[in-house]
């Protein structure tokens, strides 16, 4: 079955790394480098996991990660969050993200972490 992973990162040289990672396997790579609208593009993607930079310009991946988590119709979404600066993740604000994966990222650790909680999300 077809599985859909959504990713904003502006760091262009990175689609091209999502989509050799994922070739190949059952997920389609939706890649933009920003978004005004993120609950438009999930709405447009029906995503089975969402995957943000951190350091975006406009809203900060966080910020968009609460978007996600307060809608109705995507709360359930799993959101990964990643950054080259993870010192972010000790600040109070909480953005409900379910998995924080630092820069440079591991490959496998990141398309385990997506295996994994794309098949939690599936099973409930």
């Amino acid at each position: 079955m077809e599985k859909r992973i959504l990713i904003i990162d502006n760091d262009v040289e990175m689609e091209e790394i999502f989509k050799e990672m994922f070739s190949g396997t059952e997920y389609t790579v939706f890649y933009y480098e920003e978004t005004d609208d993120i609950l438009e593009l999930v709405s447009d993607h029906r995503p089975h996991i969402v995957v943000l930079d951190y350091n975006l310009n406009g809203l900060n991946g966080g910020e968009l990660c609460k978007q996600i988590k307060a809608d109705e119709q995507s709360s359930g979404i799993p959101v990964i969050l990643f950054s080259a600066f993870p010192k972010f993740i000790y600040s109070p604000e909480n953005y409900g993200y379910d998995a924080f994966i630092e820069k440079p990222f591991d490959i496998d650790e990141l398309t385990n972490k997506v295996e994994e909680l794309v098949s939690q999300n599936s099973t409930t």
